[in-house]
Order: structure tokens, then C-alpha cells, then sequence
């Protein structure tokens, strides 16, 4: 419990304009985040489960140890048939359009599925065609996805939010995924570091 609210009162501290939301509560009523190993050797490693994704590629990673640690990620959450109902896949297109070149290299974007019974490779390679999104679409064994999803707080098939981290600073912040590209991009650009920082961001591609 004290790792969670460490986390929060990190993320809060990261930009001005992060929206505090509360965090999964790590109880015996919690299950999914009691029968998963946690994943090690990074700030809020223990706050993640240990377990291995396979993206549209058909490529297989650790989630946390080779996905999110010392990286800065924008992660989000839809499936094949949440997009019929809340489309987040188009949004984040445009966020993708802003980053340009970072995309896939300081910068990593994640799309995990809601609905890992339905979802494989295929048909989540099908839904980044679709849309031209250029960057990782995640399934994997349904009871893994569950623990993953629950360490984002994300219940249910629809999920409104996206996650930004720099795991590196282990600071986090999320905003909703329907929200103007240009705020979640900004999001990006507050949390990076060098040459990338930036408070606001002073122009933006047109959509």
C-alpha cells in the first residue's frame, strides 16, 4: 500500500495538470495482483506483474522488464470490438503523427487489449492497419492481460484512460484518451528529459 500511494504522490508531482486517480488497492480482496509474481529491478517494478506479452508482430517481450522499464511510454487501452463502441485508436493516431520521429525510439506507445479472449496477434494487427498506427499492439494469455490491466487500475472492457510514465524517473501521469491529441502529446513532452522537455508545446502538426 505504501509502494501505491508512493506512486501517486509521484505521478501528482510530475505536471500541473495530472488528474489524480485512485490506484488499485493491493488487498487479500485482490487476486490479480496476489497470484502474479511481480516484475523486479525497476522504480515501480512491484507494481506490475511478471509476465511475457506477444504484440501484433507476433513478437513475444517481457512486459515490464522489456517494455516499460527506463523507458518513457504512452500506454493505452481498447480491443478489436471497444473500438465499435469507444474509438481511441484514431486519437492516439494523431498523438503518433505529433511525436514524428520519436516514435519507437525514445518514445514507446502500447496499446493493450481489453478483451485478451478475443484479441490475438491477427486481429489486433488487423485494427493498427486499419488506422496506420505505427507502434505496439499488446495480447497475450487472458489471465496475464488481467494482471496487467489491473495494475493500471483498468476495469472492464472500456478503459477512458491513458497512461504516461517515464519509468526511468519513475513518474507517471495519465490523461483521457479521447482528450485532444495535443494535450496527451504535451503529456509526452512534460515527462521527457533533455532536449525534449517541454512544459507546453508551442506548435502542433495539423491533424
Amino acid at each position: 500500500m505504501k509502494n501505491r500511494r508512493a506512486f501517486l504522490t509521484t505521478a501528482v508531482g510530475a505536471s500541473v495538470a495530472v488528474t489524480a486517480v485512485a490506484a488499485p488497492k493491493v488487498t487479500e480482496q485482490t487476486p490479480a495482483l496476489m497470484t502474479c509474481s511481480p516484475a523486479s529491478g525497476g522504480k515501480n517494478a512491484k507494481l506490475f506483474p511478471h509476465v511475457i506479452v506477444q504484440d501484433q508482430h507476433k513478437r513475444k517481450a517481457w512486459f515490464y522488464e522489456e517494455l516499460i522499464k527506463d523507458k518513457l511510454v504512452l500506454v493505452n487501452f481498447t480491443s478489436s470490438r471497444g473500438e465499435n463502441y469507444y474509438p481511441i485508436i484514431e486519437n492516439m493516431v494523431k498523438v503518433q503523427e505529433m511525436l514524428q520521429d520519436r516514435l519507437g525510439k525514445d518514445v514507446f506507445m502500447y496499446t493493450i487489449t481489453t478483451d485478451p479472449y478475443r484479441d490475438n496477434p491477427d486481429t489486433l494487427k488487423a485494427l493498427a492497419d486499419k488506422y496506420d498506427a505505427k507502434w505496439q499492439f499488446l495480447s497475450g494469455a487472458p489471465e496475464d492481460i488481467k494482471h496487467i490491466l489491473a495494475s493500471f487500475n483498468a476495469r472492464g472492457n472500456l478503459h477512458a484512460l491513458s497512461w504516461v510514465g517515464n519509468e526511468k524517473l519513475g513518474r507517471w501521469l495519465n490523461k483521457p484518451s479521447r482528450l485532444h491529441p495535443l494535450y496527451i502529446a504535451e503529456s509526452v513532452a512534460r515527462l521527457s528529459t533533455g532536449k525534449h522537455y517541454k512544459p507546453y508545446l508551442v506548435r502542433m502538426r495539423s491533424a
